[in-house]
């Protein structure tokens, strides 16, 4: 399995942001970091998951999906419950 940190910036300002979450929302594990910014964790490629988000945007946006798959990271003001799903899945 693949751990990828996925963050995206949507051209409209309404219409696809509820299609890309509900998207993110069926990969088999997922934390919503911050507005803008997932963590997944699926065994699916860094280029499939771009292709299948970029797919529900219909090209109104850009998206950068990022491996950190067994990667160092600290965190500041993260609640608990979140900073236990990353030592999880990271």
């Amino acid at each position: 399995m693949n751990t990828f940190i996925v963050t995206y910036t949507l051209d409209d300002s309404t219409e696809s942001y509820p299609k890309i979450s509900s998207r993110l929302k069926d990969f088999p594990k997922w934390a919503k970091l911050f507005a803008r910014v997932w963590i997944i964790r699926t065994s699916r490629s860094s280029k499939r998951v771009r292709d299948e988000l970029s797919d529900v945007i219909e090209g109104k946006g850009k998206i950068v999906v990022i491996n950190i798959t067994d990667s160092a990271w600290a965190t500041y003001g993260i609640n608990d419950r979140m900073i236990d799903w990353m030592k999880e899945n990271i």
